[in-house]
């Protein structure tokens, strides 16, 4: 990491007394700028009985500590959202904000030019967000399928039942504190139609297969799950994410066993797991997070390898940073896969339609 110039220093000073002392964390002046704004923003727009002086203070010297200004101020938008985030649980990124508003926009889209396709007795629209986290994922799609959303439509009398499940107590109890902060906040409408649950469960664990199993057919399958090798955690992420973000939600911790049942990479495994757990469930559309282009390749190549799925679901697409509805493509496994929108490789989209 380039060493930061006194002149550099000087400058922060002149934005605030506190603007040099947020330098090493923030790396430039456009950073510290935004970061001074953000958290004056977030002091003017929360109550405390300490002096306003004094939380700036306080709150600028654990971010100069290279503490992640989401941590520091307590939350980050996510979408219509407004996510609760805490030491332990990861920090929603904007890529991910994409993809899901990306995926929202396109089933309402559908289910709004074709109603007559939700035909069952009960219409319902359920979705399974493995590895919650904070649950950002599933309470953002709980939110943009409600009929007060830009996106939505009131013509759509469908029932809308998110689930989440993570392998951390922390996130668990974090999930659903962000779902009724957020219903308080009337970001997420409550109402019997619209309902979210977030369950303790490891997906390795059978128990949990069968659990997942027995609650019925999915129309999505979500995942961000842990994908950076051990190599790239300990040289390649910021110093502020090894320091502070849950390395559990990053590095796959897995036994070689399971490696080797799958015959994949150990930053892979998440993946193969989630493939053949997708073979049983068998849900209308699957969108798994990836750190970035070879994943994503091997990610489809595992797919393309088992005959259970290929027949499944005949639409494939990498998604990128920005998933607008511009397609390249690229040929994996010997078929042309669309890459969708722009920047890097996001995301693989797996769809029976």
């Amino acid at each position: 990491m380039p060493r930061l110039s006194p002149s550099l220093f000087w400058r922060a000073r002149s934005l605030s007394p506190h603007g040099a002392i947020l330098l090493p964390a923030c790396r430039d002046l456009s950073s510290v700028r935004n970061e001074l704004r953000w958290i004056r923003e977030h002091i003017s727009s929360t109550k405390s009985r300490l002096p306003p002086s004094f939380r700036f203070f306080r709150l600028c010297s654990q971010r100069a500590k290279g503490i992640p200004l989401q941590y520091v101020l307590g939350n980050q938008p996510f979408g219509d959202l407004s996510v609760l985030c805490q030491r332990g649980v990861l920090i929603p990124r904007p890529e991910t904000e994409s993809y899901t508003l990306e995926l929202a926009g396109e089933i309402l889209t559908e289910l709004s030019s074709s109603p007559s396709q939700v035909s069952r007795p009960s219409p319902k629209l359920r979705i399974l967000d493995v590895g919650t986290g904070t649950g950002c994922i599933a309470l953002q799609l709980l939110s943009s399928f409600s009929s007060h959303h830009p996106l939505g439509s009131p013509d759509l009398d469908i029932k809308i039942e998110v689930h989440g499940v993570d392998i951390s107590p922390k996130a668990v109890h974090l999930a659903r504190r962000n779902l009724r902060h957020n219903v308080r906040e009337g970001n997420i409408l409550s109402s019997p139609k619209r309902t979210a649950q977030f369950h303790l469960g490891d997906i390795f664990s059978p128990k949990v297969e069968d659990e997942v199993l027995v609650m019925g057919e999915w129309d999505i399958l979500v995942c961000n799950p842990p994908y950076i090798s051990q190599g790239s955690f300990s040289q390649g992420t910021a110093r502020s994410v090894r320091n502070f973000e849950p390395r559990l939600a990053l590095v796959p911790e897995r036994g070689d066993d399971e490696v080797v049942q799958w015959g994949c990479m150990p930053e892979d495994v998440f993946y193969a797991r989630l493939l053949d757990l997708s073979a049983r469930l068998a849900p209308k559309r699957m969108l798994f997070e990836v750190a970035g282009g070879g994943q994503a390749v091997r990610v489809v190549d595992m797919f393309r390898r088992d005959e259970r799925l290929v027949g499944m679901y005949p639409r494939v697409e990498i998604w990128r940073d920005h998933p607008h509805a511009e397609y390249e493509s690229m040929k994996i496994a010997g078929r042309q896969i669309p890459l969708r929108g722009s920047g890097g490789a996001r995301a693989v989209f797996l769809c029976r339609r």
